[in-house]
């Protein structure tokens, strides 16, 4: 069994209607690979991105779907690159 910490910067497009924003994310994700498998239920992540200069430059974003736009988006992104890894086995 082994852990592994990735750090990567995934970009999200957020569609406010009048303007597509483009927004860094940086995410530390960590994961227990077992046998060249990742573990199930063993990911966890962090994200950061710069939500303040977005709050002051867009003051009527949805925060709320914001956070599920971007969580959507990096969870989509660490499953490509679980899969382009190999980490996902034969089923995904």
């Amino acid at each position: 069994m082994v852990w592994v910490v990735e750090k990567k910067v995934f970009y999200h497009f957020f569609d406010l209607g009048f303007e597509r924003v483009e927004i860094p994310v940086r995410v530390k994700f960590e994961f227990e690979v077992k046998e060249g498998v990742l573990v199930p239920d063993s990911i966890s992540k962090t994200m950061l991105y710069n939500r303040p200069a977005l709050e002051k430059h867009y003051p009527n974003v949805d925060l709320a779907r914001l956070q599920r736009s971007l969580e959507k988006k990096v969870d989509s992104d660490i499953h490509t690159y679980l899969r382009e890894c190999g980490y996902l086995g034969e089923e995904s």
